[in-house]
């Protein structure tokens, strides 16, 4: 890790060490790293950081934002229409079933705001091998057996970042993350990490957390984290 600004402060991530996550960054912007190892991203979402895109010159820009919307399991907002639906047996749920559609579903996703995606094929290679690792996981949405939505994150011990969501048939991503989030509650997991604050996620229960709140949640959510050789990643519950 190379220091290259001092202020702002700016990185250049050249080994798997972060800088402290409460430095006054700009926009949250703290620097970038040439690839997106699975130890690199492990580190640095178990102590907050995120890569949100990657440059022109191949940099992966990486942020911690002074925001950040979280979502607790047992306060996720739901309507009587959504609850029939969860009850229907024309929707199932399911995880890790079509990890590799539901990334390159949402990778087709334009956002308000946005010209394009930021989900690139070495996003997409990135988060694969991670899925493939156990650290990266989808959550899919099925009408009548069709894949219809869903979303993808990163989760490490105790700790769920969601990354980004899809939907063909309308409700069918938030079915996904009320269906989710039980499951997360059955198993003590207090929060999900939705990172950027939304109207949408802020609609279903979501609450925009300052910086000195929400990283000593993420870090003791993700805490117990072992990667000893980077072609051998584990976890320690």
């Amino acid at each position: 890790m190379i220091k290259v600004s001092e202020y702002p402060p700016l990185y250049l991530l050249d080994d798997f060490e972060f800088p402290s996550p409460y430095e006054d960054y700009e926009d949250g912007f703290i620097g970038a790293s040439y690839d997106l190892h699975p130890k690199r991203l492990l580190e640095g979402y178990s102590n907050g950081f995120f890569p949100w895109y990657q440059d022109e010159d191949g940099l992966f820009h990486w942020f911690v934002l002074d925001k950040r919307m979280l979502l607790k399991t047992d306060e996720v907002k739901t309507t009587k229409k959504l609850l029939q639906k969860l009850r229907s047996k024309k929707w199932d749920f399911k995880i890790n079933t079509r990890f590799d559609d539901v990334i390159r579903m949402c990778s087709k996703v334009k956002r308000k705001h946005e010209s394009g995606t930021w989900i690139n094929e070495d996003f997409i290679k990135a988060y694969t091998e991670l899925h493939r690792l156990g650290y990266a996981i989808s959550v899919e949405s099925y009408y009548e057996g069709e894949l219809v939505g869903g979303f993808y994150g990163v989760a490490i011990n105790k700790y769920f970042s969601g990354e980004s969501m899809f939907h063909i048939k309308p409700d069918a991503s938030k079915l996904a993350l009320i269906y989710f989030a039980n499951l997360l509650k059955e198993q003590g997991i207090e929060y999900i990490d939705c990172q950027v604050p939304s109207e949408h996620l802020g609609r279903m229960g979501g609450k925009v957390y300052d910086k000195k709140d929400f990283i000593p949640i993420i870090q003791k959510a993700a805490k117990g984290i072992i990667i000893e050789d980077p072609k051998r990643v584990e976890c320690t519950t």
